[in-house]
């Protein structure tokens, strides 16, 4: 009878050590006017990620979508630092941003490709930084694909999460 037990609870256990990361998102778009309204594109991002990251098992929490004027280096903008800082406080231990470009790779400021009267980002760039000492762990972009449905574009979001959400198991280290 004990070994039986041993045998049903063995498998569980090697799971146990295994725990939720608590993750905030922040959305950024660049390249837009800043009178324009949120764009589709960032709230299907956002959705798609928390979606995927839930899924997974993760505490996950949303800053604001953030609209810059232009797109921020490998840091985190000043503007979003408010934010960073209450994922801190909160006790996050990633913060994901998303970067959705909006226009010309040259630098043009005018809106991306439009589908169906809706602005489509040139280019998304996802980065994922430690909360404690504000590490970058992981980046990478993705073309965007200017034919696609807010469906498609939320299906994705969901498998770019795909990439980040191995590399949050094993709690940052690449």
């Amino acid at each position: 009878m004990k070994k039986w037990c041993l045998v049903l609870i063995l498998p569980f256990a090697f799971f146990a050590p295994l725990s939720a990361a608590t993750v905030s998102v922040l959305i950024v778009e660049s390249g837009l006017p800043s009178g324009a309204a949120r764009t589709e594109s960032a709230v299907v991002w956002e959705n798609g990620l928390l979606d995927a990251l839930f899924d997974a098992g993760h505490i996950v929490s949303n800053i604001p979508i953030l609209r810059l004027d232009a797109a921020p280096g490998r840091e985190i903008p000043l503007e979003a630092r408010h934010g960073f800082y209450e994922a801190r406080a909160g006790g996050a231990d990633f913060f994901i941003m998303v970067l959705l470009t909006y226009g010309n790779p040259g630098g043009s400021s005018s809106a991306g490709p439009e589908t169906g009267g809706r602005p489509v980002p040139s280019g998304v760039f996802i980065s994922v930084f430690t909360v404690s000492n504000e590490k970058l762990i992981y980046e990478t972009s993705v073309t965007a694909r200017s034919g696609e449905t807010p469906e498609e574009a939320f299906l994705d979001a969901k498998r770019n999460a795909g990439n980040i959400i191995p590399r949050l198991i094993l709690r940052g280290r690449p």
